[in-house]
């Protein structure tokens, strides 16, 4: 998929995810992602490994946050940047029931961070 905008920075792409979200936007959650990203981690103690679809999905067919007034916080805590990519590490409280630590690593291709790879887990 190709983004909607492109991202300057990578504080930006996961802004644009975090925003996303909380409002529910799942056409702006597609866009922070590359063609080909991966997601490996635990949600509900169950372990999943492939495409971000079942996160796209997971967010379509859930009330968002800003929908239903629940509080949800997405605090990124690290950005590491190399050259063209990067990692950043973001907490997030209150999304779909659930606390998550999310690593992401990114990389600058055509002019845009994107999201390459997500490691997550929803208890710590």
């Amino acid at each position: 998929m190709n983004p909607i905008k492109k991202f300057s920075t990578p504080r930006e792409t996961i802004t644009a995810l975090v925003e996303a979200c909380h409002s529910g936007n799942v056409e702006k959650l597609q866009s922070v992602f590359s063609p080909g990203a991966m997601m490996t981690g635990y949600f509900n103690g169950v372990f999943y490994t492939g495409s971000p679809q079942l996160f796209y999905d997971e967010v379509r067919d859930n009330p968002s946050p800003a929908s239903t007034g629940a509080e949800y916080i997405g605090e990124i805590t690290s950005v590491e940047e190399y050259g063209r990519i990067a990692n950043v590490t973001l907490q997030e409280k209150g999304f779909l029931g659930a606390n998550f630590i999310n690593l992401f690593q990114l990389v600058r291709t055509n002019g845009s961070w994107l999201i390459f790879s997500k490691l997550y887990v929803d208890e710590w």
